[in-house]
C-alpha cells in the first residue's frame, strides 16, 4: 500500500489529537510542523492523555519541523499529497494561504482546514484554483500545555469540502472521501457532511452572536442572559445571521435561535473568545464576523447589529496585538488634522 505524505501545521491540543489519529490509521508518511515547544517534542516527544486513545508517553511522528521552510521537501516523490492546517485562524496576522505556499503543489496538494471560521476556503481557492481545499468542523476538547496533551472531549470532526468552482463535484467529494479514509479510526468519529456552507453558518449563529458580546462585555452566557445582553443584543445578532445565509441559499432550522440560546443551559459558560480576551491573546474576529460581513455586503443584506460587534471588537482586537507587540505605537500620540463633523 502506498502511503500519503501528509503535513500537518499547528500542534496545539486539537492539531497534535488529529496527527496522532492519523499516525494510528498507518496509512499516512505523517509529517508536523511545530512552533511552540519544538526543542523539547524533538528531544521526548508528546505525552498524551486522552479519552480517545489513553495514555500515550513520548510520540513523535516520521517528521518534525520547526517551520514550513524547514518542511519543504524537494523531489516528486515527497511533494506532500494533504497539508492539513489546525493553527488558531487569524488572517488579519498571518495569511495561512500565504504560509503554506511553499509546501503545496498545484493540481497535487489536498489543503484541509480544520480551523474555526466562516468563508475561510475563500482565499485558498483563489491562490490555489486547482486544488482541492476540504473543510473540517471539529468539536473536541482538548489542550496542549508544553507538550502535554489533555484530551477531555471525544474526537468529533465533519468533513465536507468548500465548493471549488474550478473543479467538478465529483472529484472534490473523492478527495475529501480519500482524506477521511486516513484519519477515521474506531477511537474518533470523522464523518462526511456535503455541505460545508450550511454548517458554517449554523456555527455562526453562536459564534457571531454569543460568542462576540461575551468578548466584548467580559462575562459568561448565563450572565449574559440574566443581564437582558441576550435578548438585547445576541438574538438581533443571531436573526442577522439566518437572514445572510438565507439569501446566500442557506436555509437554517426554524428552531435555530432557541437551540443555540439553551446550548449553554446550566453552565456559566465562557466562549472561546471571552477565554482570548482573558489570556490576552488575539481573538479570531474577521474569520467569525469579518468574513460574515463582506458576504453580507455582496448579497446587499442589511446587518447593523453585527457591523457595530465587528467595530467594536475591531478595537479590542487592536489592544490585544498591541499587547502581545504585534503593533508597536510612538510614545507621544501623532496628531490627527482630519475634520470632523
Amino acid at each position: 500500500m502506498t502511503k500519503s505524505n501528509v503535513l500537518l501545521i499547528g500542534t496545539g491540543g486539537v492539531g497534535t489529537i488529529v496527527a496522532y489519529g492519523i499516525d494510528y490509521v498507518g496509512k499516512a508518511n505523517l509529517s508536523v510542523v511545530v512552533r511552540r515547544d519544538y526543542s523539547k517534542v524533538i528531544e521526548s516527544g508528546w505525552d498524551l492523555n486522552s479519552c480517545d486513545y489513553g495514555e500515550i508517553k513520548g510520540w513523535k511522528p516520521q517528521n518534525i519541523y520547526p517551520n514550513v521552510e524547514a518542511a519543504k521537501q524537494d523531489g516528486s516523490s515527497n511533494i506532500y499529497d494533504y497539508v492539513i492546517v489546525t493553527t488558531k485562524n487569524l488572517p488579519d496576522i498571518t495569511k495561512i494561504e500565504e504560509l503554506i505556499e511553499p509546501v503545496v503543489t498545484p493540481k497535487k496538494t489536498t489543503i484541509v482546514l480544520i480551523q474555526n471560521g466562516f468563508d475561510i476556503g475563500r482565499p485558498f481557492i483563489k491562490k490555489y484554483p486547482q486544488n482541492v481545499v476540504i473543510s473540517g468542523v471539529s468539536h473536541i476538547g482538548s489542550h496542549n500545555h508544553h507538550g502535554v496533551i489533555t484530551q477531555t472531549q471525544n474526537d468529533k470532526t465533519l468533513i465536507s469540502y468548500f465548493e471549488n468552482p474550478n473543479l467538478s463535484k465529483e472529484h472534490q467529494e473523492a478527495v475529501t472521501k480519500d482524506f477521511i479514509s486516513i484519519y477515521k479510526n474506531d477511537k474518533n468519529t470523522c464523518t462526511y457532511f456535503p455541505d460545508a456552507k450550511w454548517y458554517r453558518y449554523r456555527k455562526l449563529v453562536y459564534n457571531a452572536s454569543l460568542n462576540t458580546v461575551a468578548a466584548l462585555t467580559g462575562v459568561d452566557t448565563g450572565r449574559l442572559e440574566l443581564s437582558g445582553g441576550l435578548e438585547a443584543i445576541s438574538i438581533p445578532a443571531m436573526k442577522e445571521v439566518i437572514s445572510i445565509a438565507k439569501a446566500d441559499g442557506v436555509e437554517l432550522p426554524g428552531d435555530v435561535i432557541n437551540l443555540v440560546v439553551h446550548s449553554d443551559d446550566g453552565d456559566w459558560f465562557e466562549p472561546s473568545m471571552r477565554v482570548d480576551v482573558k489570556k490576552g491573546n488575539p481573538i479570531e474576529l474577521e474569520v467569525i464576523l469579518g468574513n460574515l460581513l463582506v458576504v453580507a455586503d455582496e448579497l446587499k443584506v442589511s446587518a447593523p447589529t453585527l457591523k457595530i460587534l465587528y467595530e467594536l471588537l475591531k478595537v479590542v482586537q487592536f489592544k490585544l496585538k498591541e499587547g502581545q507587540g504585534l503593533i508597536s505605537l510612538p510614545a507621544k500620540r501623532p496628531i490627527n488634522d482630519k475634520v470632523y463633523s
